[in-house]
């Protein structure tokens, strides 16, 4: 089980870069990325020189990458981004791992009601 928040809240165009960045510095990682998510990761890392730094088009390439990028874990055990449902949080990691993450969400206003009464 393993789950890394990489952002607070819904990704802005420069967190999508980093994520992107990594993804293509890391030597280990560029051999799991297929065609398609190479093609999509390098238009978003292209530099432009437009005034909107064409972040329309970067956003639909990352949807892309958001759904379809995938390794596995030293388990067998798929990883991937998810999002969570209340801050639009980005996430790297397992589905158990998600899955946990939301349960201990669930239950947070329960836990901070107790505390905070």
């Amino acid at each position: 089980m393993l789950i890394i928040k990489l952002t607070d809240s819904r990704e802005t165009l420069d967190d999508i870069e980093k994520v992107c960045l990594y993804l293509t510095t890391h030597k280990e990682l560029l051999p799991l990325i297929n065609t398609e998510e190479c093609h999509d990761i390098s238009y978003i890392l292209k530099p432009t020189f437009r005034a909107d730094h064409n972040e329309s088009e970067k956003k639909a390439h990352w949807e892309k990458v958001f759904n379809e990028f995938t390794l596995a874990d030293n388990n067998g055990d798929e990883m991937r981004f998810y999002r969570e449902k209340q801050t639009d949080a980005l996430y790297f990691g397992t589905k158990k791992g998600f899955e946990t993450l939301e349960s201990i969400n669930n239950d947070e206003p329960a836990i901070k009601s107790r505390f905070n009464s």
